[in-house]
Order: structure tokens, then C-alpha cells, then sequence
């Protein structure tokens, strides 16, 4: 199931509570101290213990060691995911978060230390545009059970927009009405954000249909 971008008065309220911990020796905004690994054998013998598989994760992240920061992140995804890799990318950077639990598509990419501080690049509404694209309306009228894979490809790129901000690229697949179907090509789609970080929104940059 698609995750949602946290709401904003969640977010931050999560994120004040970060930038408090640790008698301010910490700043609000994440970076490479908020990376964690799962210690897979000590994660399948409490999986096997207990069956509240986020309390496990937050256990075992406390008894570990994880810093503030990836304990933050983990209070910030509900307690279900974590981080596992992070790159700076100027105002706003990415993060690679990484959620166990989950049946497909694990890994999914965050755009962190905008407003608000987490931003998911999985899709839950419909692409702005999507609809009145002429590539995509062949490709729909050929298959119509085309769907949109919500979990996007690493960034294929990082844009310096006209206003100063920053748009973040990623590409999803465009599938024959299942996971497992075929691949009709692909939408890429940006994420948006001001020069002060706030994100703006999602813009389509182009279909590109399967060769």
C-alpha cells in the first residue's frame, strides 16, 4: 500500500522534537548520522519474539546505538521504516529510506530538510497533466488498464529551477494493469521546491513510451 507524505503539523512537530534531543547538540536537519543498518539476525529473532514488528524496530534501533537523528526518522515514518542512505543535493537533499515490512518496493527515495522535512516520492494522487498528455492518452487507449507504479526510480536527475529551487526527477513505470505485467514505458516526474525549501508540488516532465 502507498505510503503518504506525513502531514506537515505531524512533521514538524516530530522534527522539533529531534532538533530538542540530545540538549540541542543536534541541528533539525538530517544528514549521513541518520543512517542505520538492520542487524538482520537480531530483526528475525524478534520478529520470531513479538509481534508488534515496529516496536521490534524501535528496540532494536535503541539497544543498537542509532543516533537521534535516524531514531527521529523512524519516529517521523510511523516507526515502520529507516534510513540507509543519504546524499546532499544542496538546499533540499535525498534520503534512502528502507521499510521491511513491506511485501514489494522496500526502498523508497525522500527528499528530507525542506518544508516540511520529509517528502515521499511515492505517488498517492493522480501526476498533474498525466491525463491530457498525448503519449500517455496512446499508450491508455492501447491498454486501458494502464496503471502508474507509485514507487519511483532513484532521482535521474537534480534541476536548478528558474526561481533558485530545486526539482527532483524520478521516473515510474507505466504497467499493463499489475506489478508483474509489462512495462509500457515510463512518466517522469518532478518534485518541485522553492529556494527556501517549501515544496511546491509535482510537475510531469514527460511520458516515454517502451520501445
Amino acid at each position: 500500500m502507498p505510503r503518504r507524505p506525513l502531514s506537515l503539523p505531524l512533521a514538524l512537530a516530530a522534527v522539533a522534537c529531534f532538533a530538542a534531543t540530545a540538549a540541542g547538540q543536534v541541528t533539525a536537519r538530517f544528514g549521513p548520522d541518520g543512517v542505520w543498518t538492520l542487524p538482520e539476525a537480531a530483526w528475525t529473532a524478534c520478529l520470531k519474539r513479538n509481534a508488534d514488528a515496529t516496536g521490534c524496530l524501535a528496540s532494536l534501533m535503541q539497544d543498537g546505538g542509532a543516533s537521534p537523528q535516524a531514531v527521529a526518522i523512524n519516529k517521523l515514518l510511523d516507526g515502520e521504516g529507516y534510513m540507509t542512505a543519504f546524499r546532499e543535493a544542496g538546499r533540499v537533499d535525498v534520503a534512502e529510506v528502507t521499510f521491511p515490512l513491506r511485501a514489494n518496493s522496500n526502498e523508497v527515495a525522500y527528499l528530507v530538510n525542506g518544508e516540511p522535512p520529509l517528502v515521499s516520492s511515492e505517488l498517492d494522487a493522480d501526476i498533474p497533466g498525466l491525463a491530457a498528455n498525448a503519449q500517455y492518452a496512446a499508450i491508455k487507449k492501447a491498454h486501458p488498464d494502464v496503471m502508474t507504479w507509485p514507487v519511483g526510480e532513484e532521482p535521474r536527475a537534480v534541476e536548478a529551477l528558474a526561481d533558485g529551487g530545486q526539482g527532483f526527477t524520478f521516473a515510474y513505470a507505466l504497467l499493463n494493469g499489475c506489478h508483474a505485467c509489462e512495462v509500457l514505458g515510463h512518466v517522469a516526474v518532478s518534485f518541485d521546491f522553492g529556494p527556501d525549501g517549501t515544496f511546491h508540488g509535482q510537475r510531469l516532465v514527460s511520458v516515454d513510451p517502451a520501445p
